[in-house]
């Protein structure tokens, strides 16, 4: 009766033990050549047992010695304190990392985009618009015309977000069947061809081969509206006056509020900003609900700036705003 007592006193304690032995999975992540790298440790009482890791976007064949070597490597040293694989240093150091972040001896990794901004008096962006339009029109033959705007704006912005100082330009390249006389072309690459006006009276005179020469001479022919200059006019004035006043007006504003001033001060039709007299009701309607202050202001920019700042021709506001997103401290020195 003793030794049985005995034997189940000894298989408590056995079991007991093995009861109070504590397991943790614990998970990290670090980012590596190709994107994340994601490890998996087990520990059980403060010892490592067992480690995998996986890398999707790492380089097959490349990141792979890494990702199979390095768990065992781990596991033997109970710890990262091993040596990189050779030929895999980045999927390799975010394999130690990734580790170490799981052990609570390093701090997760901040995702890409989400860094707290430095806190400045000044900060500058640079900002980019891309868009491509169906148009204007087609050509004399019915072909249809094509063009693509690069929107590029500078921003200087205080600590508030209020913009201090703005440049804004654009490139706006049309298929070579387009009319306008300035406007830059692109014709395509290389062996392919389109229709030509050449002397740009809307009616197509040729077919336009591109050879590897062609193609080069065009693209270093590409000018900005600035670069334009007074070769590029608009119903009121030039492109670059049209946007210096635009500019004039974004300062000591928001970005939230050019957008706030774009939706209440211009056409939801066009985005042009509205003027008095319109013949369009509901344009009409929409200055009408100004007050007359309002109505000067606008009447003031008018003289000047009547283009959009966001329709088919480019989006100078998701510009503006990519500049924001993309602000960092700035001092002059």
């Amino acid at each position: 009766m003793k030794k049985l007592l005995s034997l189940a006193l000894i298989l408590c304690m056995v079991f007991g033990v093995s009861a109070l032995a504590e397991t943790k999975v614990l998970t990290g992540e670090a980012e590596g050549f190709g994107g994340p790298v994601q490890v998996e440790v087990t520990v059980v009482d403060g010892v490592i047992t067992e480690v995998k890791a996986t890398g999707d976007m790492e380089t097959a064949g490349i990141a792979t010695p890494a990702l199979e070597e390095l768990p065992g490597a781990i596991l033997a040293a109970n710890g990262t304190d091993v040596d990189v694989v050779a030929g895999a240093t980045y999927t390799s150091q975010a394999i130690l990392k990734a580790v170490n972040i799981a052990l609570g001896n390093e701090a997760p990794e901040t995702p890409k985009g989400e860094e707290p901004l430095p806190e400045a008096d000044r900060y500058i962006g640079y900002g980019i618009s891309s868009s491509g339009r169906i148009g204007p029109g087609k050509d004399s033959e019915d072909v249809q015309v094509y063009s693509i705007n690069e929107v590029f704006a500078t921003v200087i912005f205080d600590k508030d977000g209020k913009i201090e100082y703005a440049h804004l330009d654009q490139l706006e390249v049309a298929t070579p069947n387009y009319d306008g006389a300035s406007m830059p072309h692109f014709s395509g690459y290389p062996g392919q061809s389109y229709n030509y006006d050449s002397d740009h009276d809307e009616k197509v005179d040729s077919v336009l081969e591109v050879t590897q020469e062609s193609f080069q001479a065009e693209i270093a022919s590409f000018m900005t509206k600035r670069a334009r200059g007074d070769g590029y006019k608009m119903g009121t004035g030039t492109w670059y006056a049209q946007m210096d006043r635009f500019q004039e007006l974004f300062v000591g504003k928001t970005v939230e509020e050019v957008n706030d001033w774009f939706a209440k001060y211009t056409s939801d039709r066009n985005g042009r900003p509205l003027k008095a007299g319109s013949e369009n009701a509901e344009d009409a309607a929409k200055w009408d609900k100004l007050t007359a202050e309002d109505q000067a202001m606008l009447a003031d920019v008018t003289t000047t700036a009547t283009m959009s700042l966001n329709d088919s021709h480019g989006d100078l506001l998701a510009a503006l705003q990519n500049a924001f997103d993309n602000r960092q401290p700035f001092a002059l020195k």
